[in-house]
């Protein structure tokens, strides 16, 4: 594999629309000085910053097509895979974004709410989340943190410990509302007119990729921070084998959407200038 070819188009980003640091519009500007010439944003469950995105790629003379992350389930596995959406058309999308979004913040409510009631955020209340949030209709750990940023309720060093800790205390029981089934979000992405993308798959992963190719899986990732040297080239293989469309990204290592600290990696990940016009042209038929 030639890694220094899997630089042209990064397809896999998050914004501060759902866990990501800069807002969508950042993100093409830094993608174009980093040396990008397409992008995907691929928030988690929300759809909510495609259209400042694409705005401001456009300015940028860069590429971009519509994205998504997904949290999803094989029935009888306990792992949880990521799923990224690709190419989608975000109206006939919309509808079952809403419906993932609205799963994600009643489970970060309820696990707010129970971790309230066991001595953490005790001096903030759900309302003060949505009020310090305006920018995002998607809730979790980031806003939270920004809540207790803006409302000086604890240091940054605090911050993490005190909304992981909280939001991760045994006994929540939530079910994480926002796993779904694979099969389900294989068929909201497809039937939008997507591509469906396992998105940094490892080793272990891989052996259930059969299964998932035969749920609708279209996509893998060949090219991310997190994907071992081995397991890419496993990817690669497989992506030959099952005649899947090949995507990549930085996620959130890197400058392009990091929170900081010992993550932070100077990477370009992503694919070929030739995958992505497979990709977005469709070519595997």
């Amino acid at each position: 594999m030639d890694y220094q070819a899997l630089t042209f188009a990064n397809l896999h980003l998050h914004s501060n629309r759902s866990d990501g640091l800069f807002r969508p519009l950042q993100l093409p500007r830094i993608a174009g000085c980093v040396g990008y010439g397409a992008l995907a944003l691929t928030d988690h469950e929300t759809i909510h910053g495609l259209s400042e995105f694409r705005l401001e790629a456009e300015r940028c003379n860069i590429d971009t097509i519509p994205g998504v992350e997904i949290f999803a389930h094989l029935e009888g596995d306990e792992r949880v895979y990521h799923i990224t959406g690709l190419d989608f058309d975000p109206d006939a999308f919309r509808p079952y974004s809403k419906r993932l979004v609205a799963y994600r913040n009643e489970d970060t409510r309820l696990k707010f709410e129970y971790a309230r009631q066991h001595g953490f955020f005790s001096s903030v209340e759900w309302a003060d989340v949505l009020h310090w949030n305006p920018h995002t209709e998607w809730f979790h750990a980031a806003q939270i943190r920004q809540t207790l940023d803006l409302m000086g309720i604890a240091s940054i060093q605090e911050q993490g410990t005190l909304v992981t800790d909280g939001l991760l205390l045994e006994g929540s029981n939530t079910g994480d509302l926002f796993v779904r089934p694979m099969k389900e979000v294989i068929d909201a992405i497809r039937s939008a007119g997507g591509i469906a993308v396992l998105a940094h798959p490892r080793m272990e992963t891989l052996t259930s990729l059969k299964q998932m190719v035969d749920l609708g899986l279209n996509g893998i990732e060949i090219s991310h921070p997190s994907i071992p040297e081995q397991a890419a080239k496993e990817a690669t293989r497989w992506a030959r084998e099952y005649n899947l469309y090949c995507s990549g990204g930085t996620d959130h290592t890197g400058v392009l959407s990091s929170f900081g600290g010992k993550g932070v990696r100077s990477v370009r990940c992503g694919i070929s200038q030739e995958d992505y016009e497979i990709l977005k042209n469709r070519l595997l038929g």
